[in-house]
């Protein structure tokens, strides 16, 4: 009998758990806390909400029809080619998202060695760490995973330990009115819109479906049950981060600021900025060399992007892409963007390009009949449910991007605004092109 290697739901459970508990909590949190005081705690529980509202069309997606790399399949596959080359350049663009990890690490590294506190200390720390992950991952270390596994359970450790400790440091007027909700509503949504993914990290379980066991049943209740603890655990840190020293001096700040006063020893103090901070930053940035390069293969392969990005090294590393992403990084760290802009430009496109897929879910029923009936959301969905469902998914997810876009100085709107437009048009053109080229053979023949 063939052993069956695919996951099961613990495994599943647990690959889903270190997805979610990354660098989003520890290079996002002080920002939140700058953005709406804190209420910051109250921003991760609706976070959850509208992550498991609106990502629905994609979990029922995942769990009918599994893919790898779920979103691009599903733009490709059930709206046209087009969405799918959309949904590349747009995605492509959010990556962005690898200068975080290196700008948020020097910072914390910063409060352990006083020497680098300065610009060029940052930025020389920010591309050392950069360059030095960008080496190891061309080599495709086949151990990462046990390294990454050893410092998620250090990672988790540490993030209890910042609660507990903290806890009790919680100052007595946590809930005066003046200290939440500091910029109204509208700060109260951006803080919520730019923490979506570091509760809804669950769903890049979505790109492995076909690996796991039985993805009907076990996808969406190993989302469900991930992001509903990992929240309540964000919840206490943005209380601790919050709580222990007023709002303002919290506001922008990394969670150092706080940590600083929550442990009782420097020793303890180090622990958690190098086994918590550090370790989350690390591990995360590791993953996204592999994860972002991956998961464009298929893209180059369908010429999206030059076939020659795809190609791999004795390694079977994506080395080019690799590089690229690296660029990408090394490029805003050098220039000392903010990181707040950063942030918001990266969570900002990573929505735009998952909203893409959402509206396939309505088309699945017709190009996949079969796998449709089949499911258990056949009967439970018809289609005026179907449609209401991506209205929904659609209204909450732009609603974020403008919240999280809003507030960016003009000439990054103007890039991204331009970007958008270039590529719209260049995917319309190209489409009729293709459509012209294939009506003037057809005449000939």
């Amino acid at each position: 009998m063939k052993k069956d290697n695919r996951l099961s739901f613990f495994e599943t459970l647990t690959m889903a758990t270190g997805f979610t508990i990354g660098s989003g909590i520890i290079t996002l949190t002080g920002i939140g806390i700058g953005m709406t005081g804190r209420s910051v705690f109250v921003a991760f529980a609706v976070c959850a909400v509208l992550f498991l509202i609106s990502f629905r069309p994609l979990f029922i997606m995942s769990s009918v029809l599994p893919r790898m790399s779920a979103a691009y399949s599903y733009s490709k596959e059930l709206i046209t080619k087009e969405a799918g080359g959309l949904y590349v350049y747009i995605y492509f663009f959010g990556r962005i998202t690898i200068a975080i990890f290196g700008i948020s690490i020097a910072q914390y590294l910063a409060s352990l060695i006083p020497a680098l506190n300065n610009p060029v200390g940052m930025k020389v720390v920010a591309a050392g760490v950069l360059t030095l992950f960008y080496i190891i991952n061309l080599f495709g270390i086949k151990n990462a995973a046990i390294v990454q596994n050893v410092l998620f359970v250090i990672l988790v450790f540490s993030l209890l330990s910042f609660v507990i400790f903290g806890i009790g440091k919680v100052e007595s007027n946590f809930f005066e009115q003046r200290a939440f909700f500091v910029n109204g509503f509208g700060g109260f949504y951006s803080a919520v819109s730019l923490l979506f993914f570091a509760v809804g990290g669950a769903y890049i379980i979505t790109d492995f479906a076909p690996k796991i066991r039985n993805p009907e049943k076990v996808m969406m209740k190993v989302i469900y049950i991930v992001t509903i603890g990992v929240t309540i655990l964000y919840m206490f840190i943005g209380i601790v981060a919050s709580g222990v020293i007023p709002q303002a001096e919290a506001a922008y700040q990394s969670l150092v600021v706080t940590a600083r006063i929550v442990y009782p020893s420097n020793l303890l103090f180090s622990i958690f900025i190098v086994g918590g901070a550090l370790g989350a930053l690390i591990t995360t940035l590791n993953s996204s060399f592999v994860w972002y390069s991956s998961s464009l293969i298929q893209a180059c392969k369908d010429g999206w992007l030059p076939k020659a990005w795809g190609k791999t090294n004795k390694y079977e590393v994506p080395y080019i892409l690799t590089t690229i992403f690296y660029i990408l990084g090394l490029v805003p760290a050098l220039l000392g963007m903010d990181l707040t802009v950063v942030s918001k430009i990266a969570v900002g496109m990573t929505i735009l390009s998952i909203l893409i897929p959402m509206a396939g879910i309505l088309k699945l029923p017709e190009k996949y009949p079969e796998e449709w009936k089949q499911s258990v959301y056949s009967k439970r969905y018809p289609k005026w449910r179907l449609r209401v469902m991506v209205v929904i998914t659609y209204l909450i997810m732009s609603t974020q991007v403008y919240a999280l876009f809003a507030g960016n100085p003009a000439t990054v709107n103007i890039v991204i605004l331009l970007y958008i437009l270039g590529t719209g048009l260049y995917l319309f053109f190209k489409s009729k092109y293709k459509t012209l080229k294939t009506e003037g053979e057809g005449e000939k023949d």
